[in-house]
């Protein structure tokens, strides 16, 4: 998926991420904060990459050294940010709560890396991303 952190020459480190969630009136709203460093023990980031997702689905977080290759999976492999068209989570998503498709219509699976964490978002729209600077 090409986004402003694929765009950019600059090779990108995130060693850390957190997200917030907003419960809002007109649409809910889910942000994940990936800091960037040089080092995993940098001190002081640089830079955040601000992903926010719009009226987002089902999401998880993982700890990245338990993820693994699955075969099963059509996604490109985009960088940080992945668009992924079939998975087993996907698969679970839609085979345990089928209903949201009648609720907020199709939606899809986007993957987002660092280096200790992976998010796997189900979610109607691709998310904006942008810098938010220290």
């Amino acid at each position: 998926m090409n986004t402003i952190l694929s765009e950019s020459p600059d090779n990108f480190y995130f060693h850390n991420m957190s997200f917030g969630y907003n419960k809002n009136e007109d649409c809910d709203e889910l942000t994940l904060f990936l800091v960037e460093g040089k080092y995993a023990d940098d001190e002081i980031p640089s830079r955040l990459a601000k992903i926010t997702f719009l009226a987002p689905i089902m999401w998880q977080q993982m700890e990245e050294s338990h993820s693994s290759f699955d075969e099963y999976e059509i996604r490109d492999d985009g960088g940080l940010i992945q668009l992924i068209e079939r998975s087993r989570y996907f698969d679970f998503v839609n085979t345990t709560y089928p209903w949201y498709k009648d609720i907020r219509g199709e939606a899809q699976h986007i993957r987002v890396w660092s280096q200790n964490i992976v998010s796997e978002v189900i979610t109607k729209e691709i998310p904006s991303v942008s810098w938010q600077y220290a």
